[in-house]
């Protein structure tokens, strides 16, 4: 059926008449700016999930203990030596059972006095594919309740450590067999302590070896500035060799105090604490 409009006859059911060129272009921008926006949309979806994702995957993560040290091997223990001490007053070269004192020294002071030990060896560890040796000495010790006023002390027991490299142990061995009578200090920037003080709180204060080797795990892996040094001397004393030592402390005085004070053992009982 025709119908007039305006003096056009239109026919409803013929088909629409093609779009202009114009027109065309038009909706073919259309299409790609739409097409460009959903694109982007995608990638800052995907983005958002990849970053959701790796953030979930951190969090997520499996709890894994620090893996501390353990001992290779060790050596038996050195339990006695004679310490002794020149008394400035008297002149005389005092001797003490396992304590440097310049006067004869009673049970109770021995953990005031810091050069004194219940025994000493050596053991062995591999930190970072590295054979590293391990001086350790156990001592009596102690601390006052009221540090400010000193007073209320309280005696304890520690264990210190002072680990050192091959060159120095390979030092301390040349310096043992010399014996040539010369003070040589063993050096180190490794060494700590632990001390049963605070034990009845248990876990890392607990004293015993789990908790030794996380200290020198810990001294490891944050290497101190200042040296402490092992001073060691091995001569003849009146046909019978020996060797004198003194337990670690600050290079800086070692040498100085083992003129007038230092232990002194048997070569045969000291090498006993010796790795080969």
């Amino acid at each position: 059926m025709l119908v007039e409009s305006s003096g056009i006859f239109s026919n409803f059911g013929a088909e629409s008449p093609p779009l202009p060129q114009a027109a065309k272009r038009y909706v073919s921008f259309n299409q790609k700016t739409e097409t460009t926006k959903i694109m982007k949309t995608l990638k800052k979806v995907l983005l958002i999930s990849a970053s959701i994702f790796l953030t979930i995957s951190t969090f997520a993560q499996s709890r894994e203990n620090k893996v501390n040290l353990k001992f290779d091997s060790k050596s038996e223990k050195l339990t006695t030596a004679v310490g002794w001490k020149l008394n400035k007053e008297t002149g005389k070269w005092i001797d003490n059972k396992n304590v440097i004192e310049d006067r004869a020294c009673p049970a109770y002071w021995v953990s005031y006095i810091s050069q004194n030990f219940k025994w000493i060896q050596f053991s062995t560890i591999k930190h970072n594919g590295v054979d590293l040796y391990v001086l350790l000495y156990e001592r009596q010790g102690g601390a006052y309740k009221y540090p400010n006023i000193k007073e209320n002390w309280e005696p304890n027991t520690q264990t210190h450590f002072l680990v050192i490299d091959s060159t120095e142990y390979k030092k301390l061995q040349d310096a043992i067999n010399n014996k040539e009578a010369k003070d040589i200090k063993i050096s180190s920037k490794i060494s700590g302590s632990m001390s049963d003080r605070f034990k009845i709180l248990g876990g890392e204060h607990l004293y015993n070896e789990e908790n030794l080797l996380a200290k020198i795990t810990i001294a490891l892996e944050k290497t101190g500035y200042s040296e402490t040094c092992f001073i060691i001397n091995s001569q003849k004393v009146d046909g019978v060799d020996v060797v004198r030592f003194r337990l670690p402390e600050s290079c800086y005085s070692a040498e100085k105090d083992m003129k007038e004070a230092y232990f002194e053992a048997k070569l045969e009982e000291f090498n006993k604490i010796l790795l080969k």
